[in-house]
C-alpha cells in the first residue's frame, strides 16, 4: 500500500482489489489471444506466498493466477 500515499487508508484494501481485478482480466483476454488457459485462486495462502516472494508488510497478496495449455478434449 506504500504506493496509495493519496489513497484514504479506510479505502486502500477497496483500491488494491479493483486494480488486481482489471490486471487479471487482462491477463485473461491475453491467455485467450495466445491459445491458452487461465484461472484466478483466490482460495491461496496468502502467507506462504508472501514470504517465498519476499514481500514487506506494505504488500498485500489478494489473488493468483494460474496459466497454462487448456485440457485437449477428443
Amino acid at each position: 500500500h506504500a504506493r496509495m500515499a493519496l489513497v484514504p487508508v479506510a479505502q486502500r484494501e477497496s483500491f488494491a482489489s479493483v486494480a488486481a481485478g482489471a490486471i487479471s482480466q487482462n491477463v485473461y483476454l491475453f491467455a485467450a489471444s495466445a491459445g491458452l488457459a487461465t484461472v484466478i485462486r483466490a482460495w491461496i495462502d496468502r502467507d506462504a506466498i508472501a514470504q517465498a516472494l519476499g514481500l514487506g508488510h506494505d504488500h498485500q497478496v489478494l489473488l493468483s493466477q494460474t496459466i497454462g495449455y487448456p485440457k485437449m478434449t477428443e
